[in-house]
């Protein structure tokens, strides 16, 4: 797989939810799954990213405007 550094070549796709379980392999990591309308997307974690990206989620969610109804 090659990288790609230009992130408006990948497809942003609208998340519809998501997933969090156990991955059997290793149990150091966590599989967080995030479900799109092409179907589900995989991703394992570590608890230090995991760490991470709840704090910088928790971050970005205080900073952006509710959603009006």
């Amino acid at each position: 797989m090659q990288d790609n550094p230009n992130p408006k070549d990948r497809p942003a796709l609208p998340l519809k939810g998501y997933s969090l379980m156990d991955f059997q392999p290793d149990p150091t990591v966590v599989g967080i799954a995030f479900d799109t309308e092409q179907g589900p997307f995989m991703f394992v974690a570590n608890r230090e990213i995991l760490e991470a990206l709840g704090q910088a989620f928790t971050h970005k969610a205080a900073s952006m405007p509710s959603q009006q109804g």
